[in-house]
């Protein structure tokens, strides 16, 4: 039985560890999610991947080359690992050649509250194990799904928050404000949810529209996969006997993080 790492980097994913082709780098995020997920991996679930990852009219994929040519990699891999398990997926572009009598794909902008309530009702009373935000990655449009998917969680459920960045408010006042994942509107999702671990409330501004609901909702929050740096060798390490590199991580660089519901 093939691991999760290896379903997705025979697809081409970036959640892998070699993504499409090497000049995209992939995130290393398949040990993490298998950690979470394996136990379910021969049940009948559901699970939603905000992010396709096709190109499109709306919005350009760059990860849509190489091995993941066509788009849709993660989409294939759930498909694979997960064999009794129902795939629903949302993007900004159209993806219906991945439809399937398992795979289901809509077309939402995750930035609209009205497409995502439109999504909502066309799903109606499905409940999902696993929410997947590999979207647009803007720290806005996550915290606005957030606030109207997560309560489509089941009890016990993981919502799972993927490439959080330094991109929000705050974050770059010195530089020009031209990166597609940004916004100044709100604070980014990684600072809002390492505030909640230390006072149990989300700073402002954000984008949530449904705080209390969240709060109470909320039973963990963990972070995953922090970006490394590597440190050259000193003489002190030389008298020592280390050899070549350290490895360290960057602090509050996390890219990943696992939500569980009550």
């Amino acid at each position: 039985m093939k691991s999760l790492t290896e379903i997705a980097n025979f697809y081409g994913t970036d959640k892998g560890t070699r993504g499409p082709s090497l000049m995209y780098g992939a995130h290393n995020y398949t040990d993490i999610y298998e950690a979470y997920m394996n136990e379910y991996r021969d049940r009948e679930i559901n699970i939603l991947e905000i992010g396709i990852g096709v190109n499109g009219k709306n919005w350009k994929a760059y990860i849509a080359h190489g091995k993941n040519k066509e788009g849709g990699g993660s989409i294939k891999m759930w498909f694979d690992y997960f064999k009794r398990g129902k795939i629903y997926a949302i993007d900004i572009n159209p993806a219906l050649f991945l439809n399937n009598d398992r795979i289901t794909t809509f077309v939402v902008n995750q930035g609209k509250i009205e497409d995502l309530e439109s999504f909502l009702d066309k799903i109606k009373n499905i409940e999902f194990n696993y929410i997947i935000d590999d979207g647009s990655h803007r720290p806005d449009h996550q915290q606005l799904t957030f606030s109207l998917l997560f309560p489509k969680v089941k009890s016990g459920g993981i919502y799972f928050i993927e490439d959080l960045e330094n991109n929000g408010l705050g974050d770059f006042e010195k530089g020009r404000n031209d990166n597609r994942h940004k916004s100044r509107d709100v604070y980014n999702t990684r600072k809002i949810f390492k505030n909640f671990l230390n006072d149990s409330k989300f700073i402002s501004p954000n984008a949530f529209v449904n705080s209390e609901y969240l709060l109470k909702n909320i039973e963990s929050v963990i972070f995953h996969a922090p970006i490394h740096k590597i440190v050259p060798q000193v003489f002190w390490n030389k008298i020592i006997g280390k050899r070549g590199m350290l490895i360290q991580y960057k602090d509050d660089s996390d890219r990943l993080c696992v939500i569980k519901k009550k």
